[in-house]
This record gives C-alpha cells, sequence and structure tokens, in this order.
C-alpha cells in the first residue's frame, strides 16, 4: 500500500533526472543515492527498509516482507552484471541466518553466464533484477509488495532466479464468448445494441473498462487482461494478456496500446510489456485519456495523503512525466481540445484552460457524474450513478436525456466515446451473474439549432426585507478609494442577492436545491468570506460598509472597472487591483467581466449570501479586536488620515496587517516597560553611587585623598547620572503624553493646507549634503527634487530607523567624556594613555558618523505622483511618466534593491558616497533606486505600495536573481 504518495512522486522524479548526463554526479556519488531511493521507495509502500548498513560486509539495503529478511545489493553501472559481485552477495547471504534472501538489482541488468550460473548451481538464495523491475516498483505499476512475491513465487516453484517482468505479468486465461442479447433494454426511446461477454474466472468488476481500437472496435479491460471484442462476429480475443489491469487502455498508432495498472502506466506493443509511467496515487485509479494531439495522459483524482487531483502528461520512461495540479476534486475528465479539457466534480461541468485553470462551470443533470466522454469540441455525454446517459451541448448548456441503462450495474469509469453518434458503455449484466454487458448507444439525433431546454428561472431575493437602493462609486483614475452614498438600513438586515446580467442563465436557484445542500452551500460560502476577508484591503472594505455588505453592488463599480481595462478602455496606467482577482475566484461573474474566465463561474445563491455572511463576521471580529473604528463615518475619516510616522497609508492596510501591528505593538509595549524599569533601576543605583561619591568627598576619605581621585571618582558616577536622569526625565514626559514625543507647543491638528505646507518646510529644512554630481533635467525631469512631490495623504514612506544610531550616539558620547576626563588624570603609562586618545578619537569619529545617520535616514516615498528617495548625498525624483517599469530585485552584491528602468540612465553615477543613493547600473541599463534590506518594513508592503500606485508600470519580484 502506498502511504506516502508525496514522496512517491518525488523519488520518481528524482530518477528521471538522475537518468540523464548531465545529473553533475559522480558514479559512486550515484550508487550511493541509488541505493538511498531504493529503501525510500520501500518505505513509501509501507515495508521497512534502512540503505547502507555495516556488518559482516557492507550492505546497500536490507527489508523485511512477510516474515522473510532481504539484503539487496544495487549496481547502476554501464555493463551487464557478471557472476563476481553475484556470487560476493551470495556469500553474505551465507553468513547470515536461514531464512534471508538475497536480491542483485542490476539496472543494466545481467550477462548469461551470470544467470545460468545462479540457476544452475546450489540452492537457491538470491533473486536477480533489473531496470524492467525496478521501474514497475518505482511507478507503482507493479508495487513492491506484489514484485517480490511474485519472483520469489518464481523462483520457489520453477527455480528461476531471473524472471522477466513480461512473463511474471503474462496471463493466458480462456477467451470468453460474445453473444448478442435478443431486447434492447434502453428507456427513453433510446437505440442501442448489448452484447454479453461471458464468466471470466476470478473477474473483479472494480477493475473493467471500456476503450476502443483505430477500427472502432471496444477493448476491454479485465482483471486477466485487454480483451478485444468483434460484436457483429461475436467474437473476442487477448490483446495484451497482463493480468491486474484497470480502467480503460488507450489505444496508440502502430498497434502500441497504454494500459493501467497498480499506479503505474505500461505499454504493450508486439507482446512485450515496458512501464512507462507513474499513475494516480489511489491504488487501480489509474484514468487514460488521449489528447487531439495524440499525446496520451492520466488523470490521478487524488487521495488522503496526495492532496489533491492530477493531471499527469506521459513521456516514453519511468521519470519523464509531467504533473499538473488541478484546481478542484475531480471524479472524471476528457479532452475537448488540445488545449481545453472538460471535468467534473461528481455535482457539476468545469471547463479548464490550458492552464488548467476553470473557465466556466456547467450545471450537470441530477445525480452524481460517473463518467463522461467527449463526443466532439462542443458536445459531451455524461453517465450517472443509476445508468443514465444525458448529452450536453456546452455552448447552449442544453441537457438532452438519452435513456437509461435498466438491465445493467454501473463500473466505476466504464464510457468511452466511438463516434459523433455512438458510444459504448460496460457494465455487469443483471440477469446473469459473472457476465459483462457491452452496451453500443446510437445516439440520434443532434440537438436542432435554436432547441433549447426548459429550465426554470432563478430565484433572486431572500426571506429579509428590500433596503433602500445604493449607487456605487467608480474607482477613481489613479487612486485607490471606492465609496459608495447610500440610505443604508439596520446592519443585521439581511441584504437580498442582485444577480449580474450573465448569470441570469447559468445559476443554480435555490429551489432546485434541498435544504442540507443550501445550507452546506452557505457554510463554503462562509468560510471562504472569513478567509477573503482579512485580505481585502480597508478602502475596499469601506465600500462594502456603505453596501451595507451586498455582494453584488460592492462589486459592480469594480467589475465595470475591471472590464473597461480588460477592453482596451481605460487610461494609461490602470490595472486591476490585485485583490480583486482574488475574489473572482471566489464569485466569479460577481466580480468578474464577461471578457475574463473568471466570469464563467457562477456561485450559488446561498454560496453569496454566506461569502457575505462570512465577509461581516470577519469585519465584526476585527471591531471587536479594536483594530479597525465601529462605524463607517470613522473608518472613512481613518483611512484618508495623512501619513504621521513611516508607513502604508492606512487605507491600503489589510486585517491581517493590522493584526500583525497590533502584536508587534503589544511586544513592543512589554519591551519598552522592561526597558523603562531596568533605566529607572540604573538610574537610581548610580545616583545612589554618586551621593556616596559626595559623601566621601566631603568626609575627605579618598585614598590618597587628592583633588585628583575626588574630581575622578565624582566624575566616573556624576556623569553617567546625569546622563541617566536625563533619558528617564524624558521617558516620564513621553510615559506622560501617552506614549508620543514630548512637545513644547501643543497645537490642534493641522488641516489640509497647514499639513501641506507642513510636509513641504519639513522636506525643505532636511538637511543635505551635496550631490555627486549637478544635477541634471531630462525633459520635465528635475533629478533632484527639495520638495515632496506625492500630494499628502496619496503616499507610502518607508524610512530605516534612526532611534538605534541615537542610542549609539548617547553612549559613544559618554564613552568619550568620561575617556576624556581618565586620559589627563589618571597616573597610567604614557603608551597607555596615547592607545586611549587614540580610541577616544575614533570614538568622536564614529559618533558624528552615527549622528549624521540619525539625523538623515534613508527614506523611499512611493506616492501618486512618483518615486522620492531621500538619502544622505540628496533628494532624487522619478516620477511615473519617467519610469517605464520597476521590479524588487537581489543584486550581485546580495541586497534587495527597487531597480527601475528609464530612459538615460546613465544621469545617474555609478557609485554613491554615501552607499544609499540611486546608481546607475551598467549590466541592466537601469538604475538602483533605493536598497530595501535598511528600511526598516517588509517587501511585501514596499511591493503592495508600488502596485497600487505603480499601476502596470510594477513588475513581480524576480526570484533570487544575481545581476
Amino acid at each position: 500500500m502506498l502511504e506516502d504518495p508525496i514522496r512517491w512522486r518525488r523519488l520518481v522524479a528524482e530518477y528521471g533526472a538522475l537518468r540523464q548526463p548531465g545529473s553533475g554526479l559522480t558514479r559512486q556519488a550515484r550508487g550511493q543515492r541509488f541505493n538511498g531511493m531504493i529503501a525510500e521507495l520501500l518505505t513509501s509502500f509501507g515495508l521497512r527498509a534502512k540503505s547502507d548498513q555495516r556488518g559482516v560486509g557492507e550492505l546497500d539495503v536490507v527489508f523485511n516482507h512477510a516474515g522473510r529478511r532481504y539484503i539487496l545489493e544495487a549496481k547502476w553501472e554501464q555493463a551487464k552484471t557478471g557472476t563476481g559481485p553475484i556470487a560476493k552477495l551470495q556469500r553474505r547471504v551465507e553468513q547470515r541466518m536461514a531464512g534471508v534472501t538475497g536480491v542483485f538489482l542490476a539496472i543494466k541488468g545481467f550477462t548469461d553466464e551470470a544467470i545460468d550460473e545462479v540457476d544452475k548451481g546450489r540452492r537457491l538464495d538470491v533473486l536477480l533484477l533489473d531496470q524492467s523491475h525496478w521501474e514497475a516498483m518505482l511507478s507503482g505499476f507493479v508495487p513492491p509488495q506484489e514484485l517480490f512475491e511474485l519472483i520469489t513465487d518464481a523462483a520457489s516453484f520453477q527455480g528461476r532466479a531471473y524472471t522477466p517482468l513480461n512473463e511474471l505479468l503474462k496471463h493466458r486465461p480462456e477467451t470468453p464468448r460474445v453473444t448478442r442479447e435478443p431486447v434492447a433494454n434502453g428507456t427513453d426511446g433510446m437505440q442501442l445494441q448489448v452484447f454479453t461477454v461471458g464468466a471470466v474466472d476470478h473477474a473483479d468488476a472494480r477493475r473493467a473498462g471500456v476503450a476502443v481500437d483505430p477500427g472502432g472496435r471496444p477493448l476491454l479491460t479485465l482483471e486477466q487482461g485487454i480483451l478485444a471484442v468483434d460484436l457483429p462476429a461475436q467474437r473476442s480475443k487477448w490483446v495484451a494478456p497482463v493480468f491486474g489491469c484497470n480502467n480503460g487502455s488507450l489505444a496508440m498508432a502502430d498497434e502500441v496500446l497504454l494500459i493501467a495498472r497498480g499506479h503505474g502506466v505500461g505499454r504493450w506493443a508486439t507482446g512485450q510489456l515496458t512501464v512507462v509511467s507513474s499513475g494516480a496515487a489511489n491504488l487501480d485509479d489509474s484514468h487514460l485519456l488521449m489528447n487531439p494531439d495524440g499525446s496520451a495522459w492520466c488523470l490521478d483524482r487524488g487521495s488522503a495523503g496526495a492532496a489533491s487531483a492530477r493531471l499527469i502528461r506521459l513521456g516514453t520512461q519511468v521519470g519523464d512525466e509531467k504533473w499538473y495540479e488541478l484546481p478542484l476534486a475531480v471524479t472524471a475528465a476528457a479532452w475537448l481540445t488540445t488545449t481545453r479539457l472538460v471535468v467534473s466534480d461528481g455535482a457539476d461541468l468545469l471547463l479548464l484552460s490550458s492552464q488548467l485553470t476553470v473557465e466556466r462551470r456547467l450545471l450537470a443533470p441530477a445525480g452524481r457524474v460517473r463518467a463522461l466522454t467527449a463526443l466532439n469540441e462542443r458536445q459531451v455525454v455524461t453517465l450517472s450513478d443509476d445508468l443514465t446517459l444525458m448529452r450536453l451541448d456546452l455552448d447552449t448548456q442544453e441537457h438532452r436525456p438519452l435513456g437509461r441503462l435498466s438491465s445493467m450495474a454501473g463500473l466505476h469509469g466504464a464510457l468511452v466515446g466511438r463516434s459523433d453518434n455512438s458510444l459504448f458503455v460496460i457494465g455487469r449484466l443483471l440477469a446473469k451473474e459473472g457476465h459483462f454487458a457491452v452496451a453500443e448507444v446510437e445516439l440520434g439525433r443532434r440537438p436542432a439549432d435554436g432547441e433549447v431546454s426548459h429550465r426554470p428561472e432563478p430565484e433572486v431575493g431572500g426571506s429579509g426585507p428590500w433596503v433602500s437602493p445604493v449607487e456605487p462609486t467608480p474607482p477613481a483614475r489613479g487612486r485607490v478609494r471606492a465609496t459608495a452614498k447610500a440610505v443604508a438600513g439596520p446592519p443585521a438586515v439581511r441584504v437580498p442577492i442582485e444577480l449580474p446580467p450573465s448569470a441570469h442563465a447559468a445559476v443554480r436557484v435555490n429551489h432546485g436545491m434541498s435544504a442540507d445542500e443550501r445550507l452546506t452551500e452557505q457554510r463554503h460560502g462562509y468560510a471562504d468570506g472569513v478567509t477573503a476577508a482579512v485580505a481585502i484591503p480597508l478602502y475596499v472594505l469601506e465600500g462594502l460598509l456603505a453596501t451595507n455588505f451586498e455582494i453584488a453592488s460592492w462589486l459592480r463599480p469594480w467589475r465595470d472597472h475591471w472590464d473597461r481595462i480588460v477592453s482596451g478602455h481605460a487610461a494609461d496606467g490602470e490595472t486591476v487591483p490585485d485583490w480583486l482577482p482574488s475574489i473572482a475566484q471566489f464569485l466569479g461573474v460577481y466580480a468578474a467581466p464577461t471578457r475574463v474566465a473568471h466570469a464563467q463561474l457562477t456561485p450559488s445563491l446561498p454560496y453569496v449570501v454566506g461569502f457575505a455572511d462570512g465577509l461581516r463576521a470577519a469585519w465584526q471580529d476585527a471591531v471587536r479586536g479594536r483594530l479597525v473604528p465601529p462605524d463607517r463615518e470613522t473608518l472613512s475619516q481613518w483611512v484618508r488620515t495623512p501619513l504621521s510616522r513611516p508607513g502604508l497609508p492606512v487605507g491600503l492596510h489589510t486585517i491581517t496587517d493590522l493584526r500583525t501591528i497590533a502584536e508587534r505593538a503589544r511586544r513592543l509595549r512589554t519591551w519598552t516597560w522592561i526597558g523603562r524599569s531596568l533605566l529607572w533601576l540604573v538610574t537610581l543605583v548610580v545616583g545612589v553611587c554618586e551621593i556616596g561619591a559626595i559623601g566621601t568627598t566631603v568626609t575627605g576619605q579618598w585614598e590618597p585623598n587628592t583633588v585628583t581621585n575626588a574630581v575622578i571618582g565624582n566624575a566616573c558616577f556624576g556623569i553617567p547620572f546625569i546622563g541617566l536622569l536625563w533619558f528617564a526625565i524624558w521617558d516620564l514626559r513621553r510615559l506622560s503624553n501617552g506614549g508620543q514625543p514630548p512637545r513644547r507647543n501643543r497645537t490642534p491638528s493641522p488641516g489640509p493646507q497647514e499639513h501641506r505646507r507642513t510636509l513641504r518646510a519639513e522636506a525643505a529644512s532636511t538637511p543635505k549634503e551635496p550631490l555627486v554630481e549637478p544635477p541634471r533635467e531630462h525633459g520635465d525631469w528635475v533629478l533632484s527634487r527639495p520638495d515632496r512631490g506625492n500630494p499628502p495623504a496619496e503616499y507610502a514612506a518607508f524610512a530605516a530607523s534612526s532611534g538605534m544610531y541615537w542610542t549609539i550616539v548617547g553612549i559613544n558620547t559618554l564613552l568619550v567624556i568620561v575617556l576624556a576626563i581618565i586620559i589627563p588624570t589618571a597616573h597610567i603609562p604614557l603608551v597607555a594613555k596615547a592607545l586611549l586618545g587614540l580610541f577616544d578619537a575614533f570614538l568622536v569619529f564614529a559618533t558624528i558618523g552615527f549622528a549624521n545617520m540619525a539625523r538623515n535616514p534613508t527614506r523611499l516615498e512611493i506616492g501618486r505622483a512618483g518615486i522620492q528617495v531621500y538619502s544622505r548625498s540628496g533628494t532624487y525624483w522619478f516620477p511615473w511618466q519617467a519610469l517605464e517599469s520597476v521590479e524588487i530585485m537581489r543584486l550581485k552584491a546580495g541586497t534587495r534593491h527597487l531597480v527601475g528602468w528609464c530612459t538615460n540612465p546613465e544621469l545617474f553615477p555609478e557609485s554613491s558616497s554615501s552607499g544609499e543613493g540611486p546608481r546607475f547600473l551598467p549590466k541592466l541599463n537601469a538604475v538602483a533606486i533605493c536598497p530595501l534590506n535598511t528600511l526598516h518594513t517588509r517587501r511585501h508592503l514596499v511591493a503592495r505600495a508600488l502596485h497600487t500606485y505603480g499601476g502596470n508600470r510594477y513588475r513581480n519580484p524576480s526570484k533570487g536573481l544575481s545581476r
């Protein structure tokens, strides 16, 4: 049994890489890793195995199965293995207790002499495996437990140490008879022929499946192998006598047949079996699919340990396959075109694009979809649990019942199309125990043009009362703001759901669902709403509050904004907000315009109601946690508050960000009180010591009692006491001011105009050093700009922390003063005084440097008008009109930088004297605008500000690029 599917897939991929010539491993290293792979594979399938065990001779792998101990020797060499290594393994087996079996695995196989020597020698205690056996185990085509049982049986009963995989799995059962049933047993006027396949010994109905060969004849998958059936002639023959096959097969060109077995896929051609790929994580659950371009695929519907369903493109050898994760659980699938796939999640049908994303959801008929097949690019046929056949036109979404196979019991996935007008279904015949029935269904005429099915109109609204109409305001150009004007009802009133125009034709209606289904959908929507709410910016949640959590009215302006961008009518630089596609994955047509693939997804009304409830619950939880204001008016004012400290504007924060900030604030308060307590305690202790020093000076108890000793003693305690006392008084004033730095004059908060003048005055008064070269202009672009380029409340600011630098300045200043007193007064050698003087001078220069860094910390502002950088080398301005694109990337030095591409980037120097200003990157022909490692912020916040204000000029961050 496969216990670890994730490790199993990793081993398959690693084996494919090891087979490549450029794997980068030496022969010895590859052999050691091969031993580890064998042990890991056996462990993944539930066997206890260990690699590289030392005892009487080194053992590559040891394991046990069914009460028998095995020691395995592995060789991955360029030539076949001869008698020498096998004889060495035999000696090691002889050194162990009776009951130990040796296994020799040689990738390139064995010489004829070596096989004859083992078979014709003494008692057989060694089994020989080659690459075909290894790949059969690795792919799961023959799981390890089954393989060791088969080769042990062959060695025990036939006396053969080496049995090819082809011989191990070949089966020669009796060919069953095929007879025509006298009465067609379809309902609803379905035209069909039913043929009976005679009883087959030890038949397992769960493994059965059906396929079709190039000549249009059905290929039945039975436990004994693949059976070709000629229905008109009522004859059959085994075309692939490989026992243990399951589900359907695939008939390829040149009489090649792909078969599924266990967890893997094999190829049968000219009487020879070759394992080509791994398959499904569940045993006997690999479903083969044929792409119109002739490529072969396998559907893995997933398992409890395999995380999700996958689509596997088969290669020519194990390890060459490619896995593609599917976005949902899948019960059946079929290719429509070379790039489009139709799948079923058991209830509905979904169209997937070439990127395996959901393009459109189609409502399937009642009943769980057991299997489906594509007749052509626009028509599919589904088979439900009660063996009812339905044909669906994907363009018109018309369901046409074909009938029900009343005399057959269904088999999993037993449905295949032969042409546009016929298909095969396999099942168990109820009238004859142990017999299989093959029904050839004639589909009859296609739906006439314009013919539509009768479908109930969607139910709009809910049981709650209506509220006053809401008129949302579309998002302003270049602004991240969506406001709404509404006469809202009480917050607790349930608002009816207003459907978008394109949803009326495909929505699942309330009265078409049972009460349990509606409750399940609503709970699902509630969970998704809670998940989505914490990742939506506050300026968006403000619009949601304005519409009283009415989904359609809230998303309508954003959907129209997205539609303008998709249709090309949006202004230059406008982009879709990064949160909107995420919401569209849940709400589909409510959030996405018709030109976008997400619009093909129409959630049910209970789901949308539950989603709104989840958004409301997440908001109320944030209010209870005091993260956001409780009413919309206060929230609106709070969102538009200008920045008082570096960081993102309030409107760009999410509930998750607010929780993180609150948690950091709690930790900061804890450490602040710890530091405050230590400061007061140390100040008290040093003050007591200074009082003692003063008392000692007054009583003349210094030894010797000289003026020098008295000055030094009082200075050693007095100067630190004065500094600590100043910090303690400043901290007390800060504490009395509510945690803010003390201000001399308390004035009312400035208005917008006063705030603008304050910001410009602050920027103009910032000390600056001269530029490396004189500032130059490029058209209307001024490289150096003294005032703030972005309007108030329309920018995000990120700055380096100056508190640490000021702390270092304070400590260094105290040390400089103490050393200045000690050096001339202390009775120490002249050499020591000189060294202390040099150290004191170094501290002076270091203190000046830290003071400059504290007075002029690097500051990055990203706003509506552009990017502005404040550094010690100057102030630089990058308007959006001058920037072609910006990106966050890791440069050669290992630090992350904000890099911009603009015209004439060589205007900037290739290096900055302070190391913090913009500089030219010749290899990229770009400008390193600002290093991000020095900023007191997180990279994803900078990326959010760039995406919000920069629009389509911002590109996704590079992953570990070295420039």
